[in-house]
């Protein structure tokens, strides 16, 4: 909804505004022809039109849909380390219920084991359709709004600070999801390898062991997010951009 609002307000600044305010053009940003001076405002009054409209639903769909499969795979990162942590709880003497026997404790254990594998084998699989879905997607938005930062923000004066401001966020925001959603996933994948590091495999049988140091073994390479198979997307790079 932000995102369709910063987008829209160029469009209802033109229609509302007291001057004919339109978005930051190519041509203006470099000097030429002037938005106020154009014989043919009328065209380009229905061509920002449309490509307003335009950028919000294309844009807003690709950012929904992209918080969906993070939300959804930051699930399964959580409910993995969950699981860990409660065979940690089973293993350690001082958590462990007298109700239970040594057998069901570890038929307990076997159980959270494969779950966790399961869980594991399709998170990375998952994870391989987002990367090569998303890869060109974040290539293409991350050259765009770094071009629309940098000419937005050297051609900013005290007479266009409402354009700078609508354009740079336009530009901003994406970017700081897309980055922001990456860091979320490097994350949920360090906690989860290390709740597979402390969950007591040392205290399990020799078959349970090998399951745990498998996965540790697959946790080293931790999932993350390119755009075009170039830049991680993290806080690093959102950093680095917005400096």
């Amino acid at each position: 909804v932000t995102h369709v609002t910063y987008l829209l307000m160029p469009f209802l600044f033109t229609v509302l505004g007291n001057d004919r305010y339109l978005p930051t053009t190519p041509g203006e940003t470099y000097g030429l022809s002037p938005k106020y001076e154009t014989p043919f405002f009328e065209i380009t009054f229905v061509l920002t039109c449309v490509a307003t409209a335009f950028s919000a639903i294309n844009q807003t769909g690709y950012i929904v849909l992209f918080v969906t499969l993070i939300c959804h795979e930051l699930g399964h990162f959580y409910a993995i380390t969950e699981a860990l942590h409660k065979i940690h709880t089973i293993l350690t003497k001082e958590e462990r219920s007298r109700n239970n026997s040594e057998e069901n404790e570890q038929k307990s254990v076997d159980k959270l084991l494969i779950f966790c594998v399961k869980h594991h084998q399709f998170l990375m699989n998952f994870h391989g359709k987002i990367r090569e879905m998303y890869k060109v997607i974040f290539g293409a938005h991350f050259l765009s709004m770094t071009v629309v930062l940098v000419t937005t923000l050297q051609t900013m004066n005290v007479w266009d600070y409402r354009n700078t401001i609508l354009t740079g966020m336009s530009g901003i925001m994406p970017l700081f999801l897309y980055c922001f959603g990456g860091e979320k996933l490097i994350s949920a994948g360090l906690q989860m390898s290390s709740a597979a590091y402390s969950c007591g495999w040392e205290m399990m049988e020799a078959k349970q062991a090998k399951v745990v140091l498998l996965m540790l073994c697959l946790v080293q390479r931790p999932l993350y997010l390119t755009a075009a198979d170039i830049f991680i997307m993290n806080r690093e790079t959102f950093g680095d951009v917005a400096q």
